[in-house]
This record gives C-alpha cells, structure tokens and sequence, in this order.
C-alpha cells in the first residue's frame, strides 16, 4: 500500500512500520513479516519486527526514513530477524546488510547472539537494543542444546513455549520500555562494522 509523502506521517504505530521507497511511503504491517514464517520463527519475527520500530522512530524526526540509502548490522543470526529485517527495508537483498556471527555459531539462534542492530541511513546510525534481562538465560541455554544429541522433547517443547511467551511479551510491553536507542551522527558505510564489534564483543555473553 502507498500513500502521499508526509512529514506529519509516524513512522511507527500500532503493527505498522511507515518507510520511504523511491519517493513513496510503503506501509508494512506485522502481518505481512508474520506470513513468510506461519507457525515457526514467531519471536525472530517478532523482536525483528519491534527493533525496526524503534529504528523507524528514531530516524524520522525530521523526514520519515527510506530505504533507498539505508545498511544495517545485526548481532542476531536468526532467520525470522533476517526476513523481517528484510520485508521492513530491503537491504538484505541489496547486499547492504551484515550479521555479526561468533565463531563457531553459524547462522542460528545461539548463546553468543546479540539483541541489537545498528541502522543507518547515510548520514545518521540508531544503535538499537532490547533490553538486556528481556530474555531469560533459560531461553540462551536451550538454543545451544537444539542440535545436540541429548535433546529432549522436553527441550523443543520449552524453546516453543518461550518463542510464544517472548513474541507475546515483546508486543505488550511499550516499545520504549523493551528498546532501547542511541543516534549517532555519524553514518555506516556498507561492509563496515561499528566500533563496538571488536575482539571483545562476544565477551558479555548471558550466564546462568
């Protein structure tokens, strides 16, 4: 769906991301993100969904952002992230996005993951971040477990629960009390990392 241009347009309401494409403003419901994964990736989907939000928010204060010149870097791996990313601004298609992934994780949810991403229109950077006891270490733990030999039954049961209970969550709570975000003024250019992706930045990792 388009609509007008309008600097009096919110960015984020509600279940719905407003951006900028090639002069027309795109409005992209939670819905449409929620369709490419029905039944599985329900809290990547949704946190990915929630994080753009806030990116929306904060990018528009004095235009509505666009995806025509945005590069973002996430430190989550997941799939429902990635896509939802995606869906909302395009550059994952465009080669304009990167994941921050630690060694030996591959792209899946693990222990190492990080809730945050750096979203950046070439000219300013929102570093936005959930909040950090948002996700219980419980839900950390069981990740690493998935594709080991010793999971339970037990264990995809408590991992879909906590997927459902978080997805849940993320959208009851007010998007500023689960997010956080800073916005730097300096911009990101494609393929380069943030000064806080160092050789230190899986060191903070949850623990029991």
């Amino acid at each position: 769906m388009t609509a007008s241009v309008s600097e009096r347009i919110k960015a984020a309401e509600r279940t719905m991301i407003r951006i900028l494409d090639q002069g027309e403003v795109l409005e992209l419901d939670y819905d449409g993100a929620v369709c490419q994964h029905p039944g599985s990736l329900w809290w990547g989907t949704a946190v990915g969904f929630r994080a753009m939000q806030m990116a929306a928010l904060a990018l528009s204060q004095e235009k509505l952002w666009s995806r025509d010149d945005l590069y973002i870097v996430s430190g989550h791996p997941g799939p429902g992230v990635r896509d939802t990313i995606e869906y909302v601004t395009g550059v994952v298609g465009r080669n304009r996005y990167q994941c921050i992934v630690a060694e030996g994780c591959n792209m899946q949810c693990n222990s190492k993951m990080k809730y945050e991403w750096w979203v950046s229109d070439g000219e300013r950077t929102a570093f936005v971040q959930l909040r950090r006891d948002f996700v219980p270490v419980e839900f950390y733990a069981l990740s690493d477990r998935l594709d080991r030999s010793e999971t339970t039954k037990g264990d995809i049961k408590s991992f879909k629960i906590f997927k459902v209970n978080l997805s849940t969550r993320v959208w009851i709570a007010p998007l500023e009390e689960s997010f956080s975000v800073e916005v730097f003024d300096e911009p990101l250019q494609p393929g380069e990392l943030p000064a806080q992706v160092d050789e230190h930045y899986f060191d903070d990792v949850p623990s029991s």
